[in-house]
């Protein structure tokens, strides 16, 4: 992808953004950029400039409001809403889609789902303060994660990988899907002290901070937008990126996070480049 059409691309997802921020609004739904796209508020003030995707999370009460509005309040011209733990979308976060784009990569190229050009929302889950029960709270997040991948068509070249995703779906074929997805959950209805992101790539040690840090969003200036982010950001960014995550990472870093698409086109349908959805 080159510079201008990246630069093309990241003006679509922001005007997903901004119509995202005031579905939030006016459905008085918390959420915080994060990730990423909290990283390039506070170093970049916006993107990231390699970066080809946004990302914003919630705690699970603001989650589970937030599907439930989107399914019946979201602007269905514009938007599609891919919710998640779906057929159509097995992964533990959800996607908000614009019509009439093309975002399509490469593990989902033939698969028959809307690949329009998207934002990531995902959830939050509150951990176990227990140390050794957060880890299986991780590790059963990890499980789902690769059962939910191998269906979704991930490739690798890796056999170890290949085998792991088998494994998983295997696994989780039956009744243990559900019993790890509600042990992810499990004190979403009560609370703790701290909130995972369990479904993401970050390790285990960096997926867990307090909820402290969410508190109150305080807006920051992205790409000239006011945006929310954790009123504590810094502190989560030290957790999820170390003390130096207002460095610029070095190429070797910066390869670990390769585009994710395989073909864009922000004036045209996905559905003139794959399929026939009749």
């Amino acid at each position: 992808m080159t510079n201008i059409e990246l630069k093309e691309l990241q003006q679509v997802i922001l005007e997903i953004a901004l119509d995202f921020n005031a579905f939030c609004s006016e459905n008085n739904i918390t959420y915080y950029l994060m990730g990423g796209s909290a990283l390039g508020a506070m170093r970049h003030k916006g993107f990231i400039p390699w970066d080809d995707d946004f990302d914003v999370f919630m705690d699970s009460d603001n989650y589970f409001k937030f599907l439930k509005k989107a399914r019946s309040k979201l602007n269905t011209d514009k938007y599609y809403f891919q919710e998640e733990n779906t057929k159509e979308w097995p992964l533990f976060f959800s996607k908000v889609r614009m019509n009439n784009t093309t975002f399509i990569e490469k593990d989902v190229a033939t698969r028959r789902m809307h690949h329009g050009i998207y934002i990531d929302v995902m959830c939050l889950n509150y951990a176990f303060e227990n140390k050794f029960l957060r880890r299986v709270q991780y590790l059963s997040a990890r499980i789902l994660s690769s059962s939910a991948l191998s269906k979704k068509g991930y490739i690798t070249n890796s056999k170890i990988k290949k085998i792991l995703l088998l494994a998983s779906r295997v696994l989780t074929a039956g009744p243990l899907k559900n019993m790890l997805l509600s042990f992810v959950r499990i004190n979403n209805s009560n609370k703790t002290s701290l909130v995972g992101h369990f479904f993401g790539r970050a390790p285990f040690p960096k997926t867990t901070f307090p909820v402290d840090f969410l508190s109150e969003p305080r807006c920051t200036s992205f790409e000239g937008i006011s945006l929310p982010v954790p009123k504590e950001v810094e502190k989560y960014l030290v957790v999820r990126y170390g003390n130096k995550y207002m460095e610029l990472p070095s190429k070797e870093e910066m390869a670990k996070y390769p585009s994710h698409a395989h073909i864009v086109d922000t004036k045209k349908s996905y559905k003139n480049y794959i399929y026939d959805e009749s």
